[in-house]
């Protein structure tokens, strides 16, 4: 038989047949390194050869022997069946496979303007990896700090890679599910639940790790890393040594290995060992180590603390001190915050590209007052790292500070491609159409969170809110109730249902659920909320006392809970300060706003200007206004063009030239820019209508008013602005109509409300027929 395979010289050909399959091999394998290609193009060939061997085989023993020999059936057939069988076997195996380059040189401009040449990975080969938290199951509590220890290091590593994202657990996506569980932290998690969330969050990989006991100073880790789609066990690793940032070093370089990155991305990309990363001291390694528990429970002084303890054993430490900055920020501390980020960047060169190129975002969004140059920064971030959510949700944030709503909806678009489930997109989105008045597409993006968290209240008061704008209030309503049986001992359902009544003028109903609210309340925040509450139900009836009383419990909560930047949002647009001409307490106000103001520093404290401009012209103090509308400007120019933004400028200018000339004609035509760029308030409408009556332009004026009255008809300002309206037609009947039933709603106001007595003199005044 051997002879006979000689003779029709089988060996020969079959034999050259692989040699020369070993040298397309090899160049394949040359090809995939030098141009980037596929790793699954070697798989192919291989499988391609292997799976054509029979028909070299069959042929050779047909055809090998010396002398002619005609092409037959029998031939055809044979090689028909194996190319059939091949073509079956390889669509089964490759058709899904993504057999090109795997990665794409671009020229980007990058967050200095300048073109740089970039590897980018297309998607298919990208990665995502859910790192949790490591575990301490050594019984021995001084290892716990490496729990934190370990998380931040292997984070930091991998995030080298342009080939894999890491994903945090520290994601409120995934932190709230864990919470409702009953873990607080990240810890000793089952890993049915670890499965679940990564397969929500719609990453294909997870890792977990335990710290063991070791010998001596020798510290022993396993790593596992699954596969998110079946739970399958791919890889798990055990590591000993005595310095955890080397041994990290390792774990990064098997666990992207492990997940398919190709050899050559791994051999040629750049990895410094994670003390280049952090630092090379071990203490102050130990010390930082405590941010990330304390960072996750929101103990925002706990954190710094730890930041700062390992700044203090290493001054270059530029993760440290990246972290200390923003806890500092979120303090309120801004040139705190500001020298920590100059710190930190002026040793960037040990940082990740990723948080390198979001500390210089965050520094051009808040500090360098640079809009144009954190898009810059953002837009390369995003091109550099397209699986990278994080760099798309602060693009669309600097998008919308810069009023550029289209291109906020375009990232957050991109993060839920990335994301389908991300709520913070969804969240964005919603508010986002809402902002624009495109309220049917942002009931649609809150269905799909209500979808994600049919329990979660917030989405269910802001479907409520969405039905209200639509003028659906009987909808609004229906699903306030819905959520009150619910959830009852949420005070915050209560609070909604109240600012409803008085939307609709039912001021009785609203003061029983502002009571009922009250009695709820349990926590700072939720204080807070009902006196805020409160609060507007005695500014629109006219009750200081109780007006400042609400205000007084307001303080009293927010510094409990809020940062100094937080309290600001909270507090800047209290009644109190807003309105505090109404009863001639203008310099209360400015006192409290004063107080405040000491609490922050710039860009914080031009957010003052927001109430303090309003008592200025309702004092008719010009000078005072207009430096107040230079900081609103200031302001602007730090967070961007956003139309609110410019709506109150424009609506300042109005008021400022309404002042100065006695009329509104020069006015009118900034008070139209305030409507048009936030179309959805009312003050800037019924401060347009007024301008418009006074012009005798009925017919602009009668559609603003309109607008007003289905929207706010428990509003007694507007129903003045009414009563103007039809007073100066001639239509008296309709006139006093307006004002008695302002009148009503004042019933019970205070002597000192000059919009009540105001009120009174104008009805008393038509009454007479003047």
């Amino acid at each position: 038989m051997f002879r006979e395979l000689l003779r029709r010289r089988v060996p020969q050909i079959v034999g050259g047949y692989l040699a020369t399959s070993w040298i397309l091999l090899e160049f394949t394998d040359w090809a995939v390194g030098q141009y980037a290609l596929s790793p699954a193009l070697t798989n192919l060939v291989v499988t391609t050869l292997l799976l054509l061997l029979p028909a070299i085989a069959v042929l050779a023993w047909r055809h090998g022997a010396p002398g002619e020999d005609g092409w037959t059936r029998t031939d055809a057939a044979v090689v028909g069946l194996n190319l059939i069988v091949a073509g079956g076997i390889l669509m089964l195996s490759f058709g899904g496979e993504q057999l090109g380059a795997v990665a794409t040189v671009t020229v980007l401009e990058d967050d200095e303007g300048n073109p740089v040449e970039r590897l980018i990975p297309n998607e298919e080969s990208r990665r995502a990896i859910l790192v949790w938290d490591f575990d301490n199951a050594s019984g021995d509590p001084a290892l716990d700090w490496l729990r934190g220890g370990l998380w931040t290091a292997f984070v930091q590593d991998l995030s080298q890679d342009l080939f894999v994202t890491p994903v945090e657990v520290s994601e409120p996506r995934l932190r709230d599910p864990l919470s409702a569980a009953g873990f607080e932290l990240p810890y000793e998690v089952p890993l049915a639940l670890k499965r679940r969330l990564a397969a929500e969050r719609g990453v294909g990989h997870f890792l977990e790790g335990e710290i063991l006991a070791g010998q001596d100073d020798t510290l022993i880790v396993e790593t596992r890393l699954y596969e998110t789609r079946n739970a399958r066990l791919i890889a798990e690793r055990r590591y000993q040594g005595v310095d955890p940032l080397e041994m990290v070093d390792r774990m990064t370089v098997d666990a992207r290995r492990d997940v398919g990155i190709p050899e050559w991305q791994i051999e040629s990309s750049l990895d410094l060992p994670s003390a280049e990363l952090l630092t090379e001291s071990p203490d102050a390694f130990r010390a930082f180590a405590g941010y990330r528990e304390a960072a996750y429970q929101n103990r925002t002084e706990d954190a710094r603390a730890a930041a700062d303890a390992g700044v203090a054993l290493d001054s270059t430490f530029a993760a440290a001190l990246g972290a200390s900055a923003f806890m500092s920020l979120s303090l309120g501390e801004q040139t705190v915050a500001r020298q920590g980020i100059e710190a930190a960047l002026r040793y960037s060169y040990r940082l990740p590209e990723r948080s390198r190129l979001l500390l210089q975002m965050l520094d051009r969004m808040l500090f360098r007052m640079d809009p144009e140059g954190a898009l810059q920064t953002g837009r390369y971030w995003a091109e550099l790292y397209p699986a990278d959510p994080l760099a798309r949700q602060l693009l669309a944030q600097a998008h919308g500070m810069q009023g550029d709503r289209k291109g906020a909806i375009e990232q957050y678009r991109a993060v839920l491609s990335l994301d389908p489930g991300n709520v913070t997109a969804l969240e964005a989105l919603a508010a986002t159409f809402s902002a624009e008045a495109s309220y049917d597409s942002a009931l649609s993006y809150y269905g799909r969170l209500a979808e994600r968290r049919p329990g979660d209240v917030q989405t269910r008061l802001n479907i409520a809110d969405t039905h209200a704008q639509l003028l659906e209030f009987d909808s609004a309503r229906s699903e306030l109730e819905r959520t009150r049986i619910a959830h009852s001992e949420n005070p915050e359902v209560l609070g909604r249902l109240a600012r409803l009544d008085m939307r609709l003028g039912d001021f009785g109903a609203a003061a029983g659920h502002a009571e009922e609210m009250a009695a709820l309340t349990r926590t700072p925040r939720e204080r807070d909320l009902a006196a805020a509450t409160a609060e507007t139900l005695h500014y629109q009836l006219g009750q200081y006392e109780g007006l400042l009383e609400a205000w007084r419990e307001r303080l009293a909560a927010v510094v409990e809970f809020a940062t100094p930047i937080e309290a600001i949002g909270l507090l800047i647009l209290s009644e109190v300060l807003t309105f505090a001409s109404d009863w001639d307490r203008d310099a209360y106000a400015l006192a409290q706003i004063d107080s405040l103001r000491a609490t922050v520093e710039e860009p914080w404290s031009l957010l003052f200007a927001i109430p303090s401009v309003q008592i200025h012209l309702d004092q008719g103090d010009l000078e005072a206004a207009q430096k107040s509308l230079d900081e609103l400007r200031r302001l602007d120019q730090v967070f961007g063009g956003a139309p609110a933004r410019q709506a109150r400028i424009r609506w300042v200018e109005a008021r400022i030239a309404e002042q100065e000339d006695g009329d509104c004609r020069r006015a009118l035509p900034a008070y139209e820019d305030a409507r048009e760029l936030a179309p959805t308030s009312p003050t800037f409408r019924a401060w347009l209508a007024s301008c418009q009556i006074s012009m005798d332009r009925w017919e602009e004026a009668e559609r603003e008013v309109e607008w007003l009255l289905v929207r706010y008809p428990g509003d007694a300002k507007l129903r003045m602005v009414a009563a103007r309206l039809f007073a100066a037609q001639g239509d008296t009947a309709d006139a006093i109509g307006q004002v008695e039933a302002a009148l009503e709603t004042w019933s019970d106001a205070d002597r000192a409300f000059r919009p009540a007595r105001d009120a009174a003199a104008e009805l008393e005044r038509l009454r007479a027929g003047r």
